[in-house]
């Protein structure tokens, strides 16, 4: 059965604020969950707060709308589409590669320059698709995810964004191939970042395996539940 039909409606709203949350708070944003789950699930600005902040979570509604509909192939186009979307009222040239270089804190390399980014993207685009399809096991699948993911940070490609944007490709592809998704939790960003930093595809691939499978039995706890309550209002009547 595809990952999507087995996702109860309770499991994505569960989904859009973890997501949100701590993909934003690895970035710095400083909301709680909790904060998260008022502003996207029900629609209330618990308390006061940047105006940057609350469009950080807040965008990530629209996004994850668009990313279970979207059955397009990985593409430039899809990639702009996503930076758009996450960072709207937050950088004037979302979903616009960059203009001017940027660095990352503490990296040991140099992201790609403005100019070389549209033939980068192009072909990570190609090459990510070309592995994918050629593909035969769920860890080889989320070997190839992790792999471009830490290619796609060290290109860079948008002024603001790219970490948010990077991990919102990772989720895209987990679906598409009916892997339950790999969200980064902020407690252990010092790892993530070590592993992007060090290229560390071996470990990366075990610990995405290891998230990927506590989310199946996330997905399968929100399917019972929604299961009894089925039942339980049937036997109401």
């Amino acid at each position: 059965m595809p990952i999507r039909k087995k996702m109860s409606n309770e499991y994505l709203g569960d989904l859009l604020v973890r997501m949100a949350h701590h993909s934003t708070a690895i970035e710095g944003n400083t909301l709680t969950q909790a904060d998260t789950l008022s502003i996207l699930i029900y629609n209330y600005i618990p308390r006061d707060m940047s105006e940057r902040e609350y469009h950080e979570v807040k965008n990530y509604k629209k996004t994850v709308d668009y990313l279970l509909k979207n059955e397009e192939k990985m593409s430039p186009q899809l990639i702009k589409t996503y930076h758009k979307e996450i960072m709207q009222n937050l950088a004037d040239d979302n979903g616009e590669y960059k203009k001017i270089s940027n660095i990352i804190l503490g990296a040991s390399f140099e992201t790609s320059k403005p100019y070389q980014v549209p033939t980068l993207i192009q072909e990570w685009c190609d090459n990510y698709n070309f592995r994918m399809e050629n593909a035969k096991t769920i860890e080889e699948k989320i070997e190839i995810i992790v792999d471009q993911h830490i290619k796609f940070e060290k290109i860079h490609p948008f002024s603001d964004g790219n970490g948010r944007t990077g991990r919102m490709l990772m989720i895209d592809s987990c679906i598409k191939e009916n892997i339950p998704p790999i969200i980064i939790p902020k407690e252990e960003k010092g790892k993530y970042i070590n592993y992007l930093s060090n290229e560390n595809i071996k470990e990366f691939t075990k610990w995405g395996v290891s998230l990927s499978e506590k989310e199946a039995e996330r997905i399968e706890m929100f399917s019972n539940k929604e299961k009894v309550q089925l039942i339980l209002e049937k036997n109401s009547k």
